[in-house]
């Protein structure tokens, strides 16, 4: 049952005060989900005069190219009417928008859409504060059947349409191809599987000189290590996680042996910190391979002076990945605006804009209609590295949990307890993993 608007209120507070005061995350990928949203500034356009037009804000977490481009979009949908005028506003990362959106909720001053990671949109929803949009889309001629289901299971997971899907992601496989010619690798044949993946590491490393794999210690790709030995998040019911065994505890034990051989650079810092540290080691030639976002193709194509090439993430026994990036959502309370905020959210999510947002940043396109697009095949047709991500989501068929606590869960408890499994030698994964359990099901309330 939706909990009463007044008390929502007063835990949103809570959480806002908890979130603000916690700091330290300052740029890229999104902390469930693994995204490139920088806190720099940028990415916000001035409120211009809108005459009769009816005046919508936007929240968002773009900054640099990707806000240039954001703005480029918003820009040309003002022009492209008069009957409404969208104003961007760059609120920081995830874990910020996240923060002022629920400090906005107890101040009523709330924007008409914003940027919502999307393992926090079920959360959102459930306090009360988003608007259902299926109503509105039907009115408006907006086809939510066109979206990818794959990325649309964060979005509608039976009890309303709550977001749409905008810049989201899969984590992504890239190395350096020039890299593999000097120490006789094939360019064109990147490690498949994992045992793989040890080998060319180790053909790749010189000692405390050169690193052949680095990946951020992120909860994000651990759950891609887990479903790729075909494992679950949750159980069926939701009381505990489904990984208390080798799919959980296998990840950690070749992270730690990669390590300890020396084939394997573990990022300084945290959260989005060794987002920025994994891609800065890849461009400066100190690692051969790399497991980032999708969205960071355009980053790393601008910033490597070496061949790049993109593969799926090495497979256990099966490929798999989880979609991570954010959704848009129309937030609850300008019902008086609602028609003019989904005829701007329709636009946004259409397929000839969803093609060229994919085309400029690297993010997926949200429909099978954008990525069969001209703007979107004649990018991929040009560049190759484009098209792993489309193609891995035909191994995204195991969802992440939709749960109201799963943020938590993701964040804070897994997020936790696999960093200190790496930094501590002598903290077993199996450690690591009871204690996610424990953890989890006293959140659960099992």
């Amino acid at each position: 049952m939706r909990k009463r608007m007044s008390w929502m209120m007063a835990v949103l507070a809570a959480a806002a005060l908890a979130s603000g005061c916690s700091g330290g995350e300052t740029a890229d990928t999104a902390g469930s989900s693994a995204d490139t949203a920088s806190t720099e500034e940028g990415g916000s356009q001035e409120a211009a005069p809108a005459g009769d037009a009816t005046e919508v804000i936007f929240w968002s977490s773009m900054s640099g190219g990707m806000g240039e481009t954001l703005d480029k979009i918003v820009s040309d949908y003002n022009a492209s009417q008069d009957a409404v005028h969208v104003t961007v506003e760059f609120q920081g990362n995830y874990y910020d928008m996240a923060a002022k959106l629920q400090a906005a909720v107890t101040s009523g001053e709330i924007p008409h859409v914003a940027q919502l990671e999307m393992g926090r949109t079920k959360m959102f929803a459930d306090y009360g504060v988003l608007q259902d949009m299926t109503d509105l889309a039907a009115e408006e001629g907006l086809d939510l059947s066109m979206f990818y289901p794959g990325l649309m299971n964060s979005c509608d997971w039976g009890e309303g349409v709550y977001a749409l899907p905008f810049n989201r992601s899969t984590p992504m496989f890239y190395y350096n191809k020039d890299m593999f010619t000097e120490v006789g690798l094939d360019p064109e044949d990147p490690p498949e599987t994992w045992d793989e993946l040890q080998e060319y590491a180790a053909q790749l490393s010189i000692p405390d000189e050169r690193w052949g794999f680095e990946m951020p210690i992120d909860a994000w790709f651990y759950e891609a290590f887990i479903m790729e030995s075909d494992g679950r998040i949750l159980n069926d019911d939701e009381t505990d996680i489904a990984f208390n065994n080798e799919t959980g505890t296998k990840p950690l034990e070749l992270w730690k042996n990669m390590i300890s051989e020396g084939i394997m650079k573990a990022p300084p810092g945290k959260e989005y910190n060794s987002y920025e540290a994994a891609r800065s080691d890849f461009a400066a030639g100190i690692t051969g391979m790399i497991v980032t976002s999708s969205g960071d193709l355009g980053t790393l194509s601008a910033s490597c002076d070496f061949n790049i090439g993109t593969c799926f993430l090495p497979k256990n026994t099966r490929f798999g990945v989880p979609t991570g990036g954010a959704n848009v959502v129309m937030m609850a309370g300008h019902e008086e605006d609602a028609s003019a905020t989904m005829d701007f959210l329709k636009y946004l999510t259409s397929p000839d804009v969803s093609a060229y947002w994919a085309s400029q940043t690297g993010y997926l396109p949200s429909s099978q209609a954008a990525a069969d697009s001209d703007v979107y095949q004649e990018y991929i047709s040009a560049n190759d590295n484009a098209k792993t991500a489309l193609e891995q989501m035909e191994y995204t068929d195991i969802p992440r949990p939709v749960n109201e606590n799963y943020p938590q869960i993701h964040s804070e408890i897994m997020m936790t307890e696999i960093q200190r499994c790496i930094e501590e030698p002598d903290y077993t994964p199996e450690e690591a993993v009871q204690a996610i359990s424990d953890q989890t099901r006293a959140l659960l309330g099992s």
